[in-house]
């Protein structure tokens, strides 16, 4: 009995610290803006104005373009801004070229969130939710 429990024990340590390390996989909802902008209104309450009006001409700037994408996701309560890491900015420049809109870029970005870092396999543009 002794030997299953130390067992049982061990595995749920091990299976927590497993846990504890890996990254979380899924997928999030939110606004696609650069991080040159993105750091002006980072600490606003309510920077849903801002992001709703911000341009794809703004976002495609090559100062904007360098300093690589974000995505706000207002449902969260903490980690509002999501950076995506350097294959989600090249997803993030193409899609804003192919867009037909001109601002309020919702997308849903799939892969792996390491920290406030998306790894990401894909984003593509959806229709934002009524509500927002």
């Amino acid at each position: 009995m002794k030997k299953l429990a130390t067992a049982v024990c061990a595995f749920l340590f091990l299976s927590g610290t497993t846990a504890a390390f890996s990254a979380a996989a899924g997928k999030w909802q939110g606004y696609l803006l650069d991080r040159q902008c993105a750091d002006s209104v980072r600490e606003d309450s309510d920077p849903k104005v801002f992001i709703k009006h911000h341009t794809k001409d703004c976002a495609l700037m090559p100062n904007c373009r360098a300093k690589g994408y974000s995505v706000y996701v207002a449902s969260t309560e903490n980690d509002k801004w999501l950076d995506l890491d350097k294959k989600g900015n090249d997803i993030a420049v193409k899609l804003l070229k192919a867009s037909k809109r001109r601002s309020a870029f919702y997308v849903e970005v799939t892969g792996t969130r390491q920290d406030k870092v998306l790894k990401t396999q894909s984003i593509k543009e959806i229709d934002e939710p009524k509500a927002q």
